[in-house]
């Protein structure tokens, strides 16, 4: 009798040598392997670390625009005790429902604080996305200039974007966002136009806003940077703290010649399609992710 055999196992090929009691001859076995050894567990690790990866990066990208918002909102001259700045209860309120840590808003709050007293260094870099179209300023706050200055450049490397001075392509501004106090008999678009004219704000616009209630409106005021914090201080106190709640005051960076995103069919001109702003979005959510990354200025058209 011929014994050996053929049978189809999971694993590689294998040879067992075996002593027949009979005759005292060695008897060769080969088991031939027809798929690939799948070592248990391994395929769902994979899965659920992959999973698990997506997961941390959607929370880590949460928690650093929480901490962002914390930041804004303690810029000056607005103050850093919530109860007197709206703003910062607000984005405190945020952060503590969406599960950022009591640390993580600690460590928030000394960020801005850092800036305040001067120990934080605000650094803006400059860059041109892939394309070379569309510009960007990233703007940072952090105690280590050279260790952010190597991520952010990694970060742009990786996306097809590039290091390139590019800030003579902004004008720095200062906008005040506020709304009317619901109690107010005098707040309107007129009566804060005049206000604000006449203490040096270049323009006043009246928004509607998304997704409030019926009616709800925002007022944005654009100031020249010597500018800012004497309107913001005017507006802050009485009397007219009673009329308006400022939002922000922020200097910020306004595009001198923005880039129009253009939908489907229209000529591409000076524009961008599209996808092209998809590519670009990715680059700008994955530079704020960076803990010392406070905003991404951009000249696309708003």
């Amino acid at each position: 009798m011929q014994n050996s055999f053929i049978r189809s196992i999971a694993g590689p090929s294998r040879v067992n040598i075996s002593t027949n009691s009979s005759t005292g001859k060695q008897i060769c076995k080969r088991c031939f392997s027809l798929s690939v050894l799948n070592q248990s567990g391994h395929n769902r690790w994979s899965k659920i670390k992959h999973k698990k990866g997506a997961v941390d990066r959607e929370r880590g990208a949460l928690f650093a625009k929480l901490s962002r918002e914390i930041i804004t909102a303690m810029k000056p001259p607005l103050s850093s005790d919530p109860s007197f700045n709206s703003k910062l209860a607000t984005a405190l309120q945020r952060a503590k429902e969406q599960g950022l840590t009591k640390q993580g808003i600690e460590n928030a709050m000394a960020r801005a604080k850092s800036a305040a007293d001067g120990t934080g260094q605000n650094v803006i870099y400059e860059a041109v996305a892939p394309g070379g179209k569309v510009v960007m300023l990233v703007e940072c706050l952090t105690s280590n200039p050279a260790r952010t200055v190597k991520r952010v450049k990694e970060i742009l490397s990786k996306n097809g974007a590039r290091t390139s001075p590019v800030l003579f392509m902004f004008n720095k501004e200062g906008l005040i966002t506020l709304i009317p106090q619901p109690e107010s008999k005098l707040a309107n678009y007129d009566h804060l136009f005049e206000i604000a004219v006449e203490n040096g704000a270049e323009d006043v616009r009246e928004i509607s806003l998304e997704n409030e209630e019926e009616g709800s409106i925002e007022y944005e005021i654009s100031t020249p940077t010597s500018s800012l914090s004497p309107i913001t201080n005017l507006l802050s106190n009485p009397p007219y703290s009673s009329d308006y709640s400022i939002q922000s005051s922020d200097l910020v960076f306004v595009p001198t010649d923005p880039i129009a995103i253009l939908g489907e069919g229209e000529a591409q001109g000076e524009g961008i399609n599209e996808e092209m702003a998809e590519s670009i979005f990715r680059i700008v959510d994955l530079l704020e992710e960076e803990g010392d990354v406070v905003k991404v200025w951009t000249n696309l058209d708003d």
